[in-house]
């Protein structure tokens, strides 16, 4: 399951549908788009951190399926990355991820090895809060460094 996670994951956010996507999208609303996926990031993420800091009661089946759930949108990501979303006045994406294309997009492979890790995880009957702690906390510093360096406050 691990391998099958981490394949999906990872290789979807390493790869862009670029040439395709601009010819379905225009860069406005790749932009929109992109913010659509990374706000349900965000309310999974969300569920997930709650519980991990105690303010949700622990749950592991939810954790799982809050993964889960960014699983199956993060491959959306790709295709919503191309240059002509660089000059569009509503993205929080720095310059700097268009000027170091290939870091930006290590640190997406990165936050798809720490998902998928987390989803295979989350999976097993042992998993627990210290688990949790560990491999969501291993998810979120991926998060934390890509903002950190690719987008706007």
């Amino acid at each position: 399951m691990l391998k099958k996670a981490l394949a999906i994951v990872s290789i979807t956010l390493a790869s862009t549908s670029a040439v395709q996507a601009e010819n379905v999208f225009n860069p406005e609303d790749a932009v929109e788009y992109r913010q659509a996926v990374y706000q349900i990031f965000s309310a999974q993420a969300g569920v997930i951190g709650g519980m991990v800091k105690g303010e949700i009661p622990f749950d592991a089946a939810e954790i799982n399926k809050r993964a889960n759930n960014i699983g199956k949108v993060a491959p959306m990501l790709g295709e919503t990355y191309f240059p002509e979303t660089r000059g569009v006045d509503d993205s929080n994406l720095k310059d700097a991820a268009w000027k170091n294309m290939e870091d930006f997009k290590g640190k997406g492979q990165a936050f798809g090895k720490a998902l998928g890790e987390l989803i295979t995880a989350s999976a097993d009957p042992s998993f627990d809060l210290k688990a949790a702690k560990q491999t969501a906390g291993a998810m979120f510093k991926t998060c934390k460094s890509c903002h950190e360096d690719y987008r706007e406050k």
